[in-house]
Protein backbone atom coordinates (compact mmCIF):
# COMPACT_ATOMS: atom_id res chain seq x y z
CA UNK A 1 0.00 0.00 0.00
CA UNK A 2 1.37 3.72 -0.64
CA UNK A 3 1.10 6.69 1.26
CA UNK A 4 0.15 9.63 -0.57
CA UNK A 5 -0.37 13.23 -0.66
CA UNK A 6 -2.62 14.54 -3.01
CA UNK A 7 -1.89 17.56 -4.88
CA UNK A 8 -4.56 20.19 -5.57
CA UNK A 9 -4.15 18.98 -9.72
CA UNK A 10 -5.78 15.71 -8.75
CA UNK A 11 -8.90 17.34 -7.86
CA UNK A 12 -8.65 19.94 -10.28
CA UNK A 13 -8.14 17.33 -13.27
CA UNK A 14 -11.25 15.86 -11.01
CA UNK A 15 -13.06 18.71 -11.90
CA UNK A 16 -12.46 19.09 -15.16
CA UNK A 17 -12.98 15.12 -16.35
CA UNK A 18 -9.54 14.97 -17.65
CA UNK A 19 -8.63 11.62 -16.90
CA UNK A 20 -6.14 9.87 -13.98
CA UNK A 21 -3.86 6.92 -14.00
CA UNK A 22 -4.21 4.71 -11.25
CA UNK A 23 -4.31 6.30 -7.88
CA UNK A 24 -2.55 5.31 -4.34
CA UNK A 25 -5.09 3.05 -1.84
CA UNK A 26 -4.17 5.40 0.94
CA UNK A 27 -4.50 9.38 0.03
CA UNK A 28 -4.20 12.52 2.60
CA UNK A 29 -4.53 15.83 2.08
CA UNK A 30 -2.38 19.20 2.94
CA UNK A 31 -4.69 21.92 4.39
CA UNK A 32 -2.45 23.98 1.69
CA UNK A 33 -4.32 21.59 -0.87
CA UNK A 34 -7.50 22.74 1.04
CA UNK A 35 -6.88 26.23 1.10
CA UNK A 36 -5.97 26.47 -2.82
CA UNK A 37 -9.24 24.77 -3.30
CA UNK A 38 -11.14 27.22 -1.23
CA UNK A 39 -9.38 29.91 -2.80
CA UNK A 40 -10.86 28.55 -6.15
CA UNK A 41 -14.15 28.97 -4.82
CA UNK A 42 -13.75 32.47 -3.86
CA UNK A 43 -12.62 33.57 -7.07
CA UNK A 44 -15.11 31.95 -8.80
CA UNK A 45 -17.15 34.68 -11.31
CA UNK A 46 -19.50 32.04 -12.39
CA UNK A 47 -21.89 30.48 -9.89
CA UNK A 48 -21.51 27.11 -11.69
CA UNK A 49 -18.22 27.00 -11.79
CA UNK A 50 -17.94 28.01 -8.08
CA UNK A 51 -20.70 24.66 -7.24
CA UNK A 52 -18.88 22.86 -8.82
CA UNK A 53 -15.42 24.00 -6.90
CA UNK A 54 -17.62 24.08 -3.13
CA UNK A 55 -18.37 20.72 -4.18
CA UNK A 56 -15.10 19.63 -4.13
CA UNK A 57 -13.91 21.43 -1.33
CA UNK A 58 -16.66 20.10 0.96
CA UNK A 59 -15.51 16.34 -0.84
CA UNK A 60 -11.91 16.80 -0.04
CA UNK A 61 -12.35 18.20 3.72
CA UNK A 62 -15.23 15.36 4.66
CA UNK A 63 -13.69 12.27 2.57
CA UNK A 64 -9.93 12.82 3.50
CA UNK A 65 -7.51 13.57 6.41
CA UNK A 66 -6.40 17.41 6.21
CA UNK A 67 -2.49 17.03 7.22
CA UNK A 68 -1.78 20.45 8.99
CA UNK A 69 1.58 22.33 8.85
CA UNK A 70 3.58 21.97 11.94
CA UNK A 71 6.89 22.62 12.96
CA UNK A 72 7.77 19.14 11.31
CA UNK A 73 6.40 20.17 8.02
CA UNK A 74 8.36 23.86 8.96
CA UNK A 75 11.40 22.22 8.74
CA UNK A 76 11.22 20.56 5.84
CA UNK A 77 10.00 23.30 3.99
CA UNK A 78 12.81 25.22 4.85
CA UNK A 79 15.25 22.32 3.81
CA UNK A 80 13.21 21.93 0.22
CA UNK A 81 13.06 25.77 -0.09
CA UNK A 82 16.84 26.43 0.80
CA UNK A 83 17.43 23.24 -2.21
CA UNK A 84 15.07 24.78 -4.62
CA UNK A 85 17.12 28.48 -4.31
CA UNK A 86 20.39 26.99 -4.05
CA UNK A 87 19.53 25.56 -8.01
CA UNK A 88 18.85 28.89 -8.70
CA UNK A 89 15.22 27.69 -9.18
CA UNK A 90 12.10 29.79 -8.26
CA UNK A 91 10.24 29.03 -5.41
CA UNK A 92 6.40 27.84 -5.91
CA UNK A 93 5.62 28.31 -2.48
CA UNK A 94 2.67 26.33 -1.97
CA UNK A 95 4.13 23.22 -4.28
CA UNK A 96 6.90 22.92 -1.72
CA UNK A 97 4.41 23.21 1.53
CA UNK A 98 3.18 20.38 -0.54
CA UNK A 99 5.95 18.54 -1.13
CA UNK A 100 7.24 19.37 2.22
CA UNK A 101 4.02 17.45 4.20
CA UNK A 102 4.57 14.46 2.10
CA UNK A 103 8.46 14.29 3.11
CA UNK A 104 7.22 15.05 6.87
CA UNK A 105 4.59 12.03 6.78
CA UNK A 106 7.29 9.49 4.78
CA UNK A 107 4.84 9.81 1.50
CA UNK A 108 4.56 10.25 -2.13
CA UNK A 109 3.06 13.43 -3.37
CA UNK A 110 0.39 12.07 -6.20
CA UNK A 111 -0.41 14.86 -8.64
CA UNK A 112 -0.43 15.79 -12.20
CA UNK A 113 1.81 18.94 -12.21
CA UNK A 114 5.40 18.13 -13.66
CA UNK A 115 6.78 20.74 -11.46
CA UNK A 116 6.90 18.26 -8.28
CA UNK A 117 9.86 16.77 -10.11
CA UNK A 118 12.06 19.10 -8.89
CA UNK A 119 11.91 17.83 -5.31
CA UNK A 120 14.93 15.11 -5.30
CA UNK A 121 14.07 14.34 -1.89
CA UNK A 122 10.11 13.52 -2.45
CA UNK A 123 8.85 10.60 -4.40
CA UNK A 124 6.48 11.66 -6.90
CA UNK A 125 3.59 9.72 -8.53
CA UNK A 126 2.15 11.24 -11.92
CA UNK A 127 -0.96 10.49 -12.72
Amino acid sequence: MTRAIADTSIFVAQESGRELGSLPDEIAVSVVTAAELELGVLRAADPEVRALRLATLSRVRSTFTLLPVDPEVGSCFARLAEAALSEGRKLRRHDTWIAATALRHDAAVVTQDKDFSTFASVEVIFV
